[in-house]
């Protein structure tokens, strides 16, 4: 019981897992199409996003040109005045003027670097205060600029170190004494970039001059001390999706997306999945609990039913070994001798011997049943029956018992009244030949009827070449021409004319043949049994394509059955074809050792089919009776009532109501 329980789990624990790898191919698919849409979506904004930028910073620069270019041919800014502070107001005035129509910047600054001081809209301030103080910044930047170009720089403003960019923009004066370069500087807070910068998505950005030099960066996202470095850190990571965009003037910026805000973008989404999903696997799994127990019938009934087959398989060519032992002699370690090992015959125990009884008298059950138990105990002796004649039962005991306890029980065997035959033990394989036949002719002594003619051994031989069972019919033939040396004139032709029928041999010309050869006929006979007896197989030989196929492999024949039988071509006679046989000898094999015909048989696996279909699926009559290849829906239905007794539609219903 434990077994069958622990078997019943496994099985449902490998059908619901089978059950659940279509689900766990979805989930990973929409998995999958979660995070395509969501990298799809950040991308389309980030498109947009860089876009907006763009066109702002390109309104930026265009506006700072334009103020450098007036500036440029703006006398107050090439000529030396007498009237120095007047000059200088009129410049703080101006730029007064600007910082109102720039709001993106923080304010305008004149740097004179040969008077070294700035000029801004409240006054001067010496270049020293103000690089240290005012607008902290690299000054060594101002040696690579030249006019016409819009540089940029990282800068911290006034003492709370707020961080921030300025842009930078030199222009050519005239003097008295001649040409010089002065820089407009226009300072923008870090508050001002990020509204105008900020993205929709969490993320960070940075603003790059020339492709290489980073002149801002998104507060905290970088080290100060070198940005340029981290930049290239970031890029080259594999943690952040990153988005370029051209802000004009050798002007670009970059946006760092973290994979991490992007999967938790997801989150929604997955919510609304996971829900789904449990929901599923709780209807799921207890759907396919229902389910288990008709699916694990139906697989038991399977599984037993291929285990009988196995076993009648196994038996079968045990039984092939024993009647070869009959009549080859066998050597220790030979072919048979593996052979016979192989299939669960024991002739390396030390002793072994032939019995044989009759099997027609019901009131000898119980010593049959003692003879088996007495030669099976304690697992130190076996006893092997042979089916080799009607009425007949004959064993081989192999036993590592001692010679005087099997001695002790073959005389408990002697004293229970039931006349049987006994051979003498061996040790060694080769006389096992010679116990055998002691064992018949004591059986034959008390059972063979007074004209000796063996009507028992030639009906046992009609069976076998029906069979085309080669082993047992080469033993018969042995057998009956041993018997043929002790008839007389008229009884030995009896049995020549009988087996040459059997053999499907004219007999008169077996019969001719035997008298041109002289000598008595029962000696003609026996040498004509030797001769058929030698042209048969040794032993048979497994079902290939095509071959013959022999009594031991009905479970190749049956194999066949379930694979083929829905085919068109599927027929007896095409079997017959396949097994290289006719179709009498096919259909009475396989009667013989199923119980039914090969149609019945079919009959049989469609049934089960069908009933399958009803319930557990929603397929139509029609559509079940064209699945299994009846000629119409009609003869399906007649012959599932014939069976079950009711039609395949009120089976179905039965099945619901009693579910």
């Amino acid at each position: 019981m434990k077994n069958k329980r622990e078997q019943y789990i496994r099985f449902v624990i490998a059908y619901n897992i089978v059950l659940l790898i279509p689900l766990l191919v979805i989930s990973i698919s929409i998995l999958r199409l979660f995070h395509k849409q969501q990298t799809h979506k950040v991308r389309d904004e980030m498109h947009l996003t860089l876009e907006r930028q763009e066109s702002f910073f390109k309104q930026q620069l265009s506006a700072i040109r334009t103020f450098n270019i007036s500036c440029k041919y703006d006398k107050k800014y090439n000529e030396r005045y007498t009237d120095v502070p007047k000059v200088y107001l009129d410049i703080q005035g101006e730029f007064s003027k600007q910082e109102q129509n720039f709001p993106f910047v923080d304010a305008v600054y004149l740097y004179d670097r040969e008077k070294k001081f700035i000029l801004t809209s409240t006054g001067n301030v010496t270049e020293e205060l103000f690089f240290t103080t005012v607008c902290r910044m690299d000054r060594s930047v101002f040696g690579n600029l030249e006019e016409g170009i819009i540089g940029a720089c990282p800068v911290l403003l006034r003492a709370d170190k707020n961080a921030g960019m300025a842009f930078l923009a030199p222009i050519k004066t005239w003097g008295k004494n001649g040409s010089e370069m002065k820089y407009l500087i226009y300072p923008i807070r870090s508050e001002k970039l990020s509204a105008q910068f900020r993205q929709d998505t969490e993320g960070s950005f940075c603003v790059i001059r020339h492709g290489e030099k980073v002149v801002y960066v998104s507060d905290g996202q970088m080290d100060r001390q070198d940005w340029t470095k981290s930049y290239r850190e970031l890029v080259s990571g594999g943690d952040y999706l990153v988005y370029e965009g051209e802000l004009g003037e050798g002007f670009s910026s970059t946006v760092f997306i973290s994979k991490k805000s992007l999967y938790a973008g997801t989150a929604i989404y997955l919510r609304g999945y996971g829900m789904w999903l449990l929901c599923s696997l709780l209807i799921g799994l207890s759907l396919a609990l229902l389910f288990s127990r008709s699916r694990y019938a139906a697989y038991k009934k399977l599984a037993d039913h291929n285990e009988e087959l196995l076993g009648e398989r196994d038996e079968l060519r045990m039984e092939s070994c024993l009647y070869e032992l009959l009549y080859k002699t066998v050597q220790p370690k030979d072919a048979l001798w593996d052979r016979c090992l192989k299939n669960n015959i024991y002739l390396n125990r030390k002793y072994k011997f032939f019995v044989a009884l009759p099997d027609n008298l019901p009131e000898n059950r119980g010593f049959y049943e003692w003879f088996g138990q007495q030669m099976n105990l304690y697992s130190v002796s076996n006893a092997y029956r042979i089916e080799l004649l009607e009425g007949i039962l004959i064993y081989l005991v192999c036993s590592d018992e001692s010679a005087s306890d099997l001695k002790g029980k073959i005389d408990q065997l002697s004293q229970k009244g039931v006349q049987i035959g006994i051979g003498s033990l061996v040790m060694e394989v080769e006389g096992l030949r010679r116990s055998y036949e002691e064992a018949r002719k004591q059986l034959n002594t008390f059972y063979l009827k007074e004209n000796g003619y063996p009507e028992r051994e030639l009906l046992s031989l009609r069976e076998a070449v029906q069979e085309d069972d080669f082993a047992r019919e080469k033993l018969l033939l042995s057998e009956i021409g041993g018997m043929v040396r002790e008839m007389d004139e008229v009884a030995a032709a009896g049995v020549l004319w009988d087996i040459a029928r059997t053999l499907r041999i004219e007999a008169n010309e077996v019969l001719d043949k035997v008298k041109a050869q002289g000598g008595s006929i029962a000696a003609g006979t026996e040498k004509f049994l030797a001769e058929v007896g030698e042209k048969l197989p040794g032993e048979a030989a497994p079902v290939r394509n095509p071959a013959g196929y022999k009594k031991r492999n009905i479970v190749d024949i049956v194999t066949y059955v379930h694979e083929h039988y829905l085919e068109d071509n599927f027929s007896v006679k095409y079997m017959a074809y396949y097994f290289d046989t006719s179709v009498s000898n096919i259909s009475h094999f396989f009667k013989k050792n199923m119980g039914v015909t090969i149609s019945q048989y079919v009959e049989q696996i469609k049934l089960e089919k069908a009933k399958d279909m009803l319930e557990n699926s929603d397929m139509r009559v029609s559509e079940i009776a064209q699945t299994l290849r009846y000629a119409n829906s009609t003869v399906f239905i007649e012959m599932f009532k014939k069976y079950e007794g009711v039609t395949p539609g009120g089976y179905r219903e039965n099945y619901w109501k009693g579910k």
